[in-house]
């Protein structure tokens, strides 16, 4: 009886090897989530030094639109990074594959999402910049749901919550308050997922 459960034990793990990428590591979004606190801070450094600081006269200021997206873009080349690291020691530690069919799935169905909102919000930075906090909660959750039927079901549940936060930034028409939806979604949320699956699913029990 011990060696059945055992047997099924074993073909309910290559299953799930199988059929969805185990390798994310909580390290990750840990990080992800501190890069984004700090560049929500130099960000909001940044905007308060601005005449108007306000969103809504964004376009009006070159030179502090041009210090927002370098300071995305740093933020995101770093959470990449690091997030590429952690991931890849993480699948080393657990023989597997860190590109293979099933991490291809996973990353075609994070990226149309994250694409389209890319797309979406150079739209809004045209015609509405002060909603582009809430649409980059919204896409994001969208990918992470969209995305999870390959990897950790805890995914999903944190796709909901940063679904949820962009649609609430949505209402807000302060760029403070944006800002600081951004910060919760991208940064405290990131720490909190990332401490919780690094206990769940790395920490020898």
């Amino acid at each position: 009886m011990k060696q059945h459960l055992q047997d099924l034990t074993e073909i309910r793990s290559m299953m799930e090897r199988s059929s969805r990428f185990i390798s994310l590591s909580g390290l990750s979004g840990i990080s992800a989530g501190l890069f984004a606190l700090i560049g929500a801070y130099v960000a909001y450094e940044r905007i308060l030094e601005d005449s108007t600081g306000e969103y809504l006269n964004l376009l009006n200021n070159a030179s502090l639109l041009r210090f927002i997206v370098v300071d995305g873009i740093v933020v995101l080349t770093f959470s990449l990074i690091f997030a590429f690291y952690f991931t890849a020691r993480q699948a080393r530690k657990k023989g597997l594959k860190l590109w293979d069919n099933t991490s291809k799935r996973l990353f075609v169905n994070l990226a149309v999402p994250l694409v389209a909102g890319g797309f979406f919000c150079l739209i809004l930075l045209q015609q509405a910049p002060h909603l582009i906090d809430c649409a980059t909660l919204v896409f994001y959750g969208l990918a992470l749901v969209n995305a999870s039927k390959y990897t950790f079901e805890d995914v999903r549940y944190l796709g909901y919550i940063e679904i949820a936060l962009g649609l609430a930034c949505g209402l807000m028409n302060e760029w403070r308050i944006g800002l600081l939806f951004w910060a919760i979604g991208f940064g405290v949320l990131h720490i909190v997922y990332g401490v919780v699956m690094y206990r769940k699913y790395e920490i020898a029990p």
